[in-house]
Order: structure tokens, then C-alpha cells, then sequence
């Protein structure tokens, strides 16, 4: 059996074509264009997956798909398929994007916040694979999680549990995108850092080479940290010191055997998470710093594709 998985972002969508061993048969990928609204996206969505699916319709029929899987940013009812909110897709307030899709492909379609899709995807696919009880955890322009707890997805009412970048630890903290102040996702998502180093150039009268850049994004404000460029340091051990009081947080909550991260701000690598791993595990209860290991992801890019692709065979097995 084939599924269609969609990764839709707020910079990208991507479609796939992926068998039940996780191959991606093939892959094409367009702008989003997300400030042209909900309707406009949809559509250059539909074209997307028909470029993709309808060759393998002809020749296989549709009989030989499982399904649609949808990987989408945001707060989603996933038992109806509705996207209520997404802050990386204006004008999503509602949709019902599984009604649509449906009736376009005449094919299951099964919803997943994307966070929570990366989570399957690594426990069918990945680094999470024969683990029952991990936490996905991706830092990139913001910070989610998806979260296996004895080998099924924790959702809570719709869907929406485990949005771990907006608990706050710092209610005096930066304002975050949510509108609270000192959400984890202030402090160590891409954007975080980035907003950070330029409030800490503003406001500091040492010098630093991050001046000199036109753009600052969060590979320089770690690079020019491991040249002694005193404000990158500052952030950069802000970064670790959150990414630690994150990763303490979720051992008391769910008490995993394993903590997988990924995202764009997963490439630093461990000069960024052996130490924040080694300030949680000073901090937790014993014996639950000793229980627990982390790794970073494998599956890269395709993520987000084997992650919709795994939320069809999810849901296939429970129910």
C-alpha cells in the first residue's frame, strides 16, 4: 500500500509518495506563499498532489492508497480534520481541510499537527523506532513537541496537547509570538535567538561582530560564540541554560526513556545539547536523569513527509 503525504509549512509544502517501508518513491516541493490566505494555498496544494499522485493512480489505481496523511502547523481538531489556528499560515482559522481534500481525492485523509506527525515518523521510521515511550522535541522558527506514551500518540481533547514551546519560564521574560511573555519558545527557537542577539546589540555597548551583519540568523550567533564574541556567548549560554530547564521539565512530566530533537536549530548539534542535557540531569529527580537518553534526528529534510506518511499508518492500526 501507497500513502500521499503532505508537509505543509509555512515556507514550503512538500508531497510525497511513500510505501510502508518509509521509501519515498517521489517527492516534489513548492512555495507556500502563505500571506496569499487559505483559499489560494489550497489550491496550489491540490495541483501539488496531483502532480504527484495522478501518475500513480493510472498506473496502480487508487485502490493501491491507503490514504492522504497531512502534516500541518498549528492548533488542529484532529478527529474532524479542521485546522482551528496556524500562526505560520494566515487566514487559516477553521478549515476544513480534511472535508476538502476528501472530496478532491476520494481518499481517507488523516490530520496531524506537525510536531506530533515528526513523532510517528521517528517511532516508525527513526530513531525512535522499537522505543515506547519517547519525546519528539523540534526547535526551529518555534518549538513543539509530539509525545509517545506506551506506544500511542498523546493528543489530549482535539489534538492539541504537548505544545511545550508555549509553557512559560519567565513570566517577566521576551514576549513570544503567542502574545505571553517568557514562553521556552522566546528563548531557544531560531527566531528566539535571533530576536535576542539583536535586543542584546541594542541595549549593550560591547562590540561584536554580529553588527556587521545585515541578516543575522542563528548559525552566525554560534558561530562568532566560539570566537570569544562576548554577546554570542551570552546567547548562546541563555540557549543552553532554556534548552536545559525544557528538557527538566519534560523528564518530570513524561518520565521518558528518550528525548529526540530536530528542527533547524537541531544542526548545531551537541555544542548546543550535551550541555543543556548535562544542566537537566543536575536538576531532576533521582533516579529519573539516569533513565533517559537523547538523540538527534536522522530523518532530516523528510521528516515532516515520513511523519504525515506515518499518521495513516497510525491510525490504521488503532483503529
Amino acid at each position: 500500500m501507497y500513502v500521499i503525504a503532505v508537509d505543509l509549512g509555512g515556507t514550503q509544502m512538500r508531497a510525497a509518495i511513500v510505501n510502508e517501508e518509509g521509501k519515498l518513491l517521489t517527492r516534489k516541493a513548492l512555495k507556500t506563499n502563505a500571506k496569499d490566505g487559505a483559499e489560494r494555498v489550497i489550491q496550489r496544494l491540490i495541483a501539488l498532489l496531483h502532480e504527484v499522485a495522478d501518475p500513480f493512480f493510472q498506473r496502480e489505481g487508487k485502490s493501491a492508497f491507503a490514504g492522504i496523511g497531512m502534516a500541518i502547523p498549528g492548533a488542529l481538531n484532529v478527529q474532524e480534520g479542521i485546522v482551528h489556528f496556524s500562526p505560520n499560515l494566515p487566514g487559516w482559522k477553521n478549515v476544513a481541510i480534511k472535508e476538502i481534500m476528501e472530496n478532491e481525492f476520494s481518499l481517507p485523509v488523516y490530520v496531524a499537527n506537525d510536531a506530533d506527525a515528526a513523532a510517528l515518523g521517528e517511532y516508525y521510521f527513526g530513531q525512535g523506532k522499537g522505543v515506547h515511550n519517547f519525546i519528539y522535541v523540534t526547535i526551529s522558527t518555534g518549538v513543539g513537541a509530539g509525545v509517545i506514551e506506551n506506544g500511542r500518540l498523546l493528543l489530549g481533547v482535539q489534538g492539541q496537547a504537548a505544545e511545550v514551546g508555549h509553557m512559560i519560564v519567565n513570566p517577566e521574560g521576551p514576549k513570544c509570538s503567542c502574545g505571553n511573555f517568557g514562553c521556552i519558545e522566546a528563548y531557544i527557537s531560531g527566531t528566539g535567538i535571533v530576536r535576542r542577539a539583536k535586543e542584546e546589540l541594542a541595549n549593550s555597548p560591547l562590540p561584536s561582530r554580529l553588527r556587521q551583519l545585515e541578516k543575522i540568523e542563528t548559525k552566525d550567533v554560534f558561530l562568532f560564540a566560539k570566537e570569544d564574541d562576548e554577546i554570542a556567548q551570552k546567547i548562546v549560554e541563555e540557549t543552553k541554560k532554556y534548552l536545559g530547564i525544557l528538557t527538566m521539565n519534560l523528564i518530570h512530566l513524561f518520565n521518558p526513556k528518550l528525548i529526540i530533537f530536530g528542527g533547524g536549530v537541531s544542526q548545531v548539534g551537541d555544542e548546543l545539547f550535551a550541555p543543556a542535557i548535562s544542566y537537566a540531569k543536575k536538576k531532576v529527580m533521582y533516579p529519573m536523569g539516569e533513565q533517559f537518553t537523547y538523540r538527534l534526528t536522522k530523518l532530516g529534510d523528510n521528516v515532516g513527509l515520513l511523519g504525515a506518511a506515518s499518521i495513516v499508518k497510525y491510525y490504521r492500526e488503532i483503529t
